[in-house]
């Protein structure tokens, strides 16, 4: 059996080899290697970013892009893995994830899984003012909130709220629409690890 030598070829394998996302591109910034997969999908806007500290044979991040979805963008943008993430219970510890098999079973699992909730848009003029975004999966009711115009912070706290202005149109949009997951992850993973 293979053994994979380290994050990049375990992700590359269970992505492309899922028929889901073409071979990525690949950026260096500072100490990070950014790889980005997009859709095979023509009509998928969703691609998925991966960022690697490849000295360390660390993973510091795996998010999942879609412009459609602009507060979720936002939630994930900077988020990133700590040492302890998979760990029961979850904890910080350094930043990045080591190359081990709890991990490669967390990265699993969230590829698998793929989203989950919703993003309810505000929307003027086909232009989205503001979303609200439901991901708390012990409390449906918890939200996010981001908005997307320039507002002044007194205009915002006392100024007419954005989903009860004139004309506002609200839409919804279900994140597994967005990713759905990886089909057969785990078969893919032990396909590859079998050749």
């Amino acid at each position: 059996m293979q053994e994979f030598k380290d994050w990049k070829e375990f992700i590359n394998r269970i992505l492309i080899d899922s028929a889901q996302f073409k071979n990525p591109t690949s950026d260096i910034t500072n100490a990070t290697e950014i790889e980005t997969f997009k859709s095979t999908d023509k009509n998928s806007l969703t691609e998925i970013r991966v960022g690697y500290f490849t000295e360390e044979n660390k993973l510091i991040y795996l998010h999942i892009f879609n412009p459609t979805v602009p507060g979720y963008n936002k939630y994930v943008y900077g988020e990133y893995f700590y040492q302890y993430h998979f760990s029961e219970p979850p904890d910080y510890g350094d930043p990045a994830l080591e190359f081990n098999e709890r991990n490669r079973n967390g990265i699993i699992s969230i590829l698998e899984k793929g989203l989950i909730g919703k993003e309810v848009q505000f929307v003027k003029n086909n232009k989205i003012l503001k979303s609200k975004l439901f991901i708390a999966e012990p409390d449906s009711n918890f939200s996010y909130s981001y908005d997307f115009i320039k507002r002044g912070f007194w205009n915002k706290i006392f100024g007419q709220k954005i989903d009860k202005m004139d004309g506002i149109e609200k839409r919804e949009i279900e994140l597994n629409k967005i990713f759905s997951g990886i089909k057969n992850v785990l078969q893919q993973s032990t396909v590859v690890k079998k050749k």
